[in-house]
């Protein structure tokens, strides 16, 4: 049986742009670099203004596009979401109080993981003031998935986890 791995690497960026932040997950995911990578979260960037944000004058106020740039050019990374919506404006974060829309949360992934992804969806913005970035992945031939993920109970106990 063949096997998917690759490492997952989940990401609440600061509100403001910090170019230390970046560095340093570039540094961390450099240390894995034996495996595809699998970045989300919310970047807090808008990396379009044209297409990723409600208004030019509102994008003003979210970070510098620099920082998913680094990441994207720096990993060699693909924005999943962008590769297979080139055009659409669609948003993941709503600003109730300055009604603006902002996408700024992503699914970044390796060539070799966007090669297998066949979908990559934004739902509706309804628990939060964000949207779940939901990614279908084609699973390998003769891996067969068993379930759903559970996370595993003996991990609350690590204290080095």
């Amino acid at each position: 049986m063949q096997s998917l791995t690759f490492l997952l690497l989940a990401v609440y960026a600061p509100n403001q742009y910090n170019h230390r932040f970046f560095t340093q997950l570039v540094s961390l995911c450099g240390g894995y670099s034996d495996r595809p990578l699998f970045l989300v979260g919310d970047l807090n960037v808008v990396h379009d203004p044209t297409l990723d944000c409600s208004g030019v004058a509102s994008y003003r106020r979210l970070g510098s596009r620099r920082g998913i740039e680094f990441l994207l050019s720096t990993l060699e990374l693909v924005d999943g979401w962008r590769a297979l919506h080139p055009t659409e404006r669609d948003f993941t974060h709503t600003s109730r109080a300055h009604g603006t829309h902002f996408r700024i949360d992503y699914a970044l992934m390796s060539p070799s993981l966007f090669s297998r992804v066949v979908e990559v969806q934004h739902s509706s913005i309804v628990v939060s003031d964000h949207a779940m970035v939901k990614v279908t992945i084609e699973v390998p031939e003769g891996m067969s998935p068993r379930g759903g993920w559970k996370f595993p109970v003996y991990l609350y106990e690590d204290v080095h986890f």
